[in-house]
């Protein structure tokens, strides 16, 4: 299934606030001046909550049922 690009950012965000909520100021390090990445830890744990976000949105607003 192919989600509208505003769709993902908005899962984005929430996974985004979560993992911040989370990891606090451990959540990002700086690799190039003033840019900042997810350290591998937040990084982990971002990647399960968009999932896990993404399949909940799927699922409950666009009522799109899990095919076995």
């Amino acid at each position: 299934m192919k989600m509208k690009t505003n769709e993902m950012e908005f899962i984005n965000e929430i996974a985004t606030q979560i993992t911040e909520m989370n990891f606090g100021a451990d959540t990002y390090y700086n690799y190039d001046r003033n840019k900042h990445k997810f350290t591998d830890e937040a990084q982990d744990y971002y990647n399960e909550m968009y999932d896990e976000y993404e399949d909940l949105y799927i699922r409950m607003i666009l009522q799109i049922p899990n095919k076995i």
